[in-house]
């Protein structure tokens, strides 16, 4: 006769062959966990038997409870079928409900666990298929290990790095970075709740502020992290669960250290208060008394592959430390003639005030994470206190900005107020009119610059 348990590892095995989309299986923490339930339940259920062969009423009960189990197994069976079949298998196979069933009090929810896309399913949202491609490839890491920080439940789902896998181009002071780390996370609440949406937060509200970024052995994160390592990141919304992708300088070449992937909550910015730096020793830990969401995984990348070579290019490219840009100074700090004025085109007066208020805070200084327009802000702690004043709210970040708006087709189209966005690394500006903007630079405040200064990778019309 055949056993229950043979049965479940059959159904266990089957939710783990690959589906005809690459890369979808199941997260082997939640399968292997529900395989210890059923077996602990199998226990249980022989000690009845046992017992029941004492007892004609126990013997009768356990034959009840049995059948109803039987039944409410085969018809969860068909339901779950049913909509694995009607998902196509985007996100995780229906057995996983059956399996979060058997977990009780584990890690993630009956619902936690059905919500979850997995890495290439959350990966395929985004659009990329190069990247879809990738991510399943020889040269990608399937990780799925979460931590739980700050009533926040974050998976690092899986990494790759390599040239040219993205559809993409990133493209950094006139030059193409094609050789990248790509990381993908899960950002979930650990009570179940969804996470909002960016167009339903209030104003202050930081719940979708999140700071990813890989950090390396040996430097000081507050130094050298995704801002300085030409990163960006893209993400999407599913289930009440946040998928981002974040991208930056490929890392391998520095293997030979301990790399990790830092997760911050509440900010879009590094914060020195959740991490230790052991300047002696160089190591990375996290700060057991910070109060909130500080994840810190360990990167699992192959030693062989760094490269002392491509190492100290890597790094001393950043130029963090200087801050020095290197392009001309008569691009990044442009000269108004006596003439200038922002123009209010009809149905744009909004804009062109929005404009010459920004013009107001030029030689005011740059602030890494502020949001002064007198004391000191970033790029997008610019944009956000100047459309603030006009009654509108932005999150602090530019590439949640790019979220706001109406997409405006290039630069000759571009009116004063429009939102000009760059990538290297993400930083967006306030157009003013004539190839000129107005934003917050790393090395002069907010100035006004050369629109074209670095390649316009989107324009967005706030009014």
């Amino acid at each position: 006769m055949e056993r229950k348990s043979d049965k479940l590892d059959v159904l266990l095995r089957s939710a783990l062959t690959p589906a005809e989309e690459p890369g979808i299986r199941l997260n082997q923490k939640i399968l292997n966990a529900a395989a210890d339930r059923e077996r602990d339940c199998q226990k249980a259920s022989g000690l009845l038997e046992a017992l029941g062969q004492e007892s004609g009423k126990q013997r009768k009960r356990q034959g009840r409870l049995l059948s109803v189990r039987k039944e409410r197994k085969r018809e969860d069976t068909e339901r779950m079928g049913a909509e694995m079949e009607k998902r196509k298998m985007r996100r995780m196979p229906a057995i996983a409900l059956a399996a979060a069933v058997l977990i009780g009090a584990g890690s993630l929810t009956a619902y936690g666990a059905y919500r979850y896309l997995s890495l290439n399913g959350a990966v395929e949202e985004l659009g990329d298929k190069a990247l879809v491609e990738a991510f399943s490839g020889e040269y990608a890491t399937v990780i799925n290990e979460t931590q739980s920080y700050g009533g926040y439940d974050v998976t690092l789902m899986g990494i790759v790095s390599g040239e040219n896998l993205s559809e993409r181009i990133r493209i950094s002071n006139g030059i193409v970075r094609s050789d990248r780390t790509y990381a993908m996370v899960a950002i979930a609440r650990s009570d179940g709740s969804p996470m909002p949406d960016f167009k339903e937060l209030e104003k202050g509200d930081k719940g979708r502020d999140f700071f990813v970024s890989p950090l390396i052995e040996g430097y000081n994160p507050a130094f050298y992290n995704i801002v300085t390592m030409r990163g960006n990141y893209s993400e999407i919304l599913s289930d009440g669960v946040v998928y981002r992708l974040v991208e930056c300088d490929n890392v391998e070449s520095l293997a030979d250290r301990k790399l990790y992937l830092c997760i911050l909550g509440g900010t879009s910015f590094y914060n020195n208060a959740a991490y230790l730096y052991n300047e002696e020793t160089g190591t990375i830990s996290r700060n057991e008394a910070y109060d909130g969401l500080n994840a810190l995984f360990r990167l699992p990348i192959d030693a062989s592959k760094a490269d002392a070579g491509k190492a100290e290019a890597l790094t001393e490219g950043l130029g963090v430390e200087s801050g020095k840009s290197s392009r001309p100074e008569d691009v990044m700090k442009a000269e108004l003639g006596d003439g200038f004025a922002v123009e209010a085109e009809e149905g744009n007066e909004k804009g062109a005030e929005a404009a010459e208020y920004a013009l107001t805070f030029v030689g005011n200084p740059y602030v890494w994470g502020g949001e002064s327009l007198t004391e000191g802000c970033d790029s997008s702690g610019f944009t956000k206190g100047v459309y603030e004043h006009f009654g509108v709210s932005l999150p602090h970040a530019a590439s949640g900005q790019r979220d706001y708006g109406g997409e405006v087709e290039g630069p000759d189209a571009a009116r004063p107020g429009d939102l000009f966005f760059y990538d290297g690394p993400s930083h967006v500006a306030v157009y003013i009119g004539d190839n000129k903007i107005v934003h917050a630079d790393t090395q002069y405040g907010i100035c006004v610059s050369e629109a074209d200064y670095d390649e316009i990778v989107a324009i967005r019309r706030i009014f």
